[in-house]
């Protein structure tokens, strides 16, 4: 099977989800973290977040959440309760809406705030699409 054998790693990343409260001229906005755990991050297509003549929305990276069954990390609760121990499989989260926030761990380093776009929450797990803040 090669490299991609038993040994791939289906959400190799980190991640976390968080809102800002309201920002005051005495307080930069209490953070309220959503959601933390694995994910895989993939790079998009489109250069910057907009809709085309498809009227479909486009962004920079699409972060695909995830958890390990029986795993250590926060998000690895939202397992799926009859996967078999160690499997990985995709988390389904709620509650995550665009205007949030996700911050990102991968093999290059650390993405901090990057803007969330969209979100989408089935069966098989949570998909989120986001984009790096525009200066």
């Amino acid at each position: 099977m090669g490299r991609l054998g038993k040994n791939h790693i289906r959400f190799p990343h980190r991640c976390e989800i968080y809102s800002i409260g309201e920002v005051t001229p005495f307080s930069e906005g209490e953070r309220v973290t959503i959601w933390e755990g694995r994910c895989r991050k993939e790079s998009n297509t489109s250069v910057r977040e907009f809709y085309g003549q498809d009227h479909v929305l486009k962004s920079d990276y699409r972060v695909q959440l995830g958890c390990l069954v029986g795993g250590n990390l926060k998000g690895d609760a939202d397992a799926a309760h009859d996967g078999r121990s160690g499997e990985e499989c995709g988390a389904v989260v709620r509650g995550i809406r665009s205007g949030m926030f996700i911050d990102v761990t991968d093999l290059t380093g650390e993405i901090i705030g990057l803007r969330i776009s969209d979100c989408y929450a089935g069966e098989l797990g949570t998909t989120v699409y986001c984009s790096t803040p525009k200066n």
